[in-house]
């Protein structure tokens, strides 16, 4: 069999929902295991070799069924997760943790990660956290399998715990998976496990790593064959170290890096060439993750694995960008130009469309996905704050709706604009994905409403009219009449006409109590000013008029929304004119 690599296992979840504290018990579970491999401490990986995974799983996973050589979680807090791991063809991580609070069920963020990981088709298993805090929890003695404590710990938890993994169950169908306790699956191709954790008290822990190593050796064996030379990493973040300089936060998933390789990664600008200064990995001196470390040079090191770089330029590298190996200048170019299309998430930008703004290219590439799911057209995308410029670019798309932008966990820049509405282009800032697609949607469907209002207003609308008894107040040039609205909205510079189609002259203003009103709604009493009509002779006390429509407006009128009165007096202006003309505004 080929040599496997670690599966890359990452965790996603709503916030405060256990991530950390389950990443520290693994790691403290690691640390227990010294003399079975210990830990290895990398820069945002938790290393768990195979040695050590036999030891926490022991009666779980027998030594035969254990092929890959441990697990690598990544370490994301601080990082933006699961949307930063990217590697060539899509997302880094082999297989993820969904960590839900049992007490909370599935929240916003979930839901998010939960998109994520349907969109990369990754793998994933859930971890049900915080049951020791359900009632009728019964603390450990000891080291104790979950089923044998569960059985222990009575009804009333039986009952609780029960409740809460079918409300998430339940909630996993909405979005579109199959779920079940994990030893109730029979076919993990079919059912997502979830599995109750305790990372307080282990409890649950081991059985947790028992099913994805199971998930990884059932259904990764192929991706998971460890590369040789031309080694691949992708860079979770830059930052500064003692004694060392700029440095690349790198996960290596494929093959070898060596000191002196020549690399391409990607940059912000774009793709560049750089070589191997330095390799590091941090080795614990005490306490726990984030505690003390120093940093050890190595000459090499192989997939997979959580590493400092250290190169020239690598401060200018994209977070969640790509790191590849090249032995010659065609493999160079050739890599250059692959970077550069992995660098653009969306294929094709439209020529009407908004900007959306990550932190990360993973962020990035998630975000142009959920706004093609829900039919949102692109027209900028980038890594990085939203700038002057940018505002700029929007500001001058053609559909108004699309004169946004989407800025997820980066800033706009003091000098773009005014956050909110007072500028040319509507901001949505968020740190949850979804919500800020949801807040653009909701404002775009506001928006389409004003448009829609504004169009009418450009509109002759359809209205019709009493000329009132007894208010005669001049005869002719013009006359003048008082008249009440029997529906519909009045407007000067009308053309009116009787319900035979006769015409009667052109509306020439309205007057209520000495002053010029611009329109008139339904039973409002006022005096018009006719221009073309002379009372006694196209024009009578109590006459009916209609305001004659063009056919063109005709046909517009018909896909805006008319009240009833308005709709009955645009179909009776448009049966009066196919009397002549068969055909008239269709």
């Amino acid at each position: 069999m080929a040599d496997l690599r670690e599966p890359i296992v990452s965790l996603l979840g709503h916030v405060d929902h256990g991530k950390t504290t389950l990443l520290d018990r693994i790691a403290g579970s690691v640390r227990a295991e010294k003399e079975a491999g210990g830990i290895t401490q990398h820069i945002g990986a938790i290393e768990v070799p195979g040695s050590t995974v036999r030891q926490i799983c022991a009666g779980l996973l027998r030594t035969e069924q254990l092929v890959v050589p441990g697990l690598l979680f990544v370490d994301t807090p601080g990082h933006r997760s699961f949307e930063t791991l990217r590697r060539r063809g899509g997302a880094l991580a082999d297989l993820a943790i969904l960590v839900v609070d049992a007490r909370e069920g599935i929240m916003p963020q979930t839901r998010e990660s939960i998109q994520i990981l349907r969109h990369e088709k990754t793998p994933f298993a859930v971890a049900l956290t915080k049951i020791d805090l359900l009632s009728g929890w019964r603390k450990p003695t000891g080291p104790v399998k979950l089923l044998d404590h569960l059985g222990r710990s009575g009804p009333e938890l039986t009952k609780t715990l029960d409740e809460r993994l079918y409300s998430v169950a339940e909630g996993l169908v909405e979005l579109g998976f199959s779920a079940d306790r994990y030893d109730r699956v029979s076919d993990f191709t079919r059912n997502v496990g979830i599995v109750p954790v305790s990372a307080k008290t282990s409890v649950g822990v081991a059985e947790l790593i028992a099913l994805l190593v199971g998930l990884s050796q059932r259904f990764l064996k192929d991706a998971l064959v460890a590369g040789g030379e031309g080694g691949e990493a992708t860079i979770l973040e830059r930052s500064e170290q003692k004694g060392v300089g700029p440095v690349g936060n790198v996960i290596v998933y494929r093959g070898r890096l060596k000191v002196g390789d020549e690399i391409v990664v990607t940059g912000r600008s774009e793709p560049f060439a750089t070589h191997v200064r330095g390799i590091y990995r941090p080795v614990l001196l005490k306490g726990g993750r984030t505690k003390h470390f120093r940093l050890d040079p190595f000459e090499e090191v192989e997939a997979a694995a959580g590493i400092y770089l250290a190169a020239p330029g690598i401060e200018a590298a994209m977070p969640g960008g790509l790191l590849r190996v090249v032995r010659s200048d065609d493999e160079k170019r050739a890599v250059r130009a692959e970077l550069a299309r992995e660098s653009q998430p969306v294929a094709e930008v439209a020529l009407s469309g908004i900007g959306i703004f990550a932190d990360t290219l993973g962020g990035l590439e998630a975000l142009a996905f959920e706004c093609h799911e829900k039919g949102i057209p692109v027209h900028e995308a980038a890594v990085g704050p939203v700038s002057h410029a940018t505002i700029l670019r929007i500001a001058m798309v053609r559909d108004p709706t699309h004169r946004a932008v989407l800025a997820f966990n980066v800033p706009v820049l003091p000098d773009a604009q005014p956050e909110g509405e007072s500028g040319p282009v509507r901001v949505f800032r968020a740190e949850v994905m979804y919500r800020a697609i949801e807040e653009y949607l909701a404002w775009k469907a506001e928006r389409e409403r004003e448009l829609r209002v504004a169009a009418r207003q450009q509109l002759i609308h359809p209205a019709k009219f009493e000329v009132m008894s007894g208010f005669v107040f001049r005869s002719s040039k013009p006359a003048i009449v008082g008249i009440k609205v029997l529906g519909g909205t009045l407007r000067p510079g009308v053309r009116l006409i009787h319900p035979s189609g006769a015409e009667v002259g052109v509306l020439r203003s309205l007057q209520r109590e000495g002053q010029s009103v611009s329109e008139a709604e339904e039973s409002t009493e006022l005096a018009a000013s006719i221009e073309g009509a002379v009372v006694g002779r196209n024009l009578h006390e109590g006459d009916i008029l209609l305001v004659d429509l063009p056919e063109s407006v005709a046909r517009a009128l018909k896909a805006q929304p008319l009240t009833p009165h308005e709709t009955e007096i645009l179909e009776a202006i448009v049966h009066l004119h196919r009397a002549s003309h068969p055909f008239w505004g269709q």
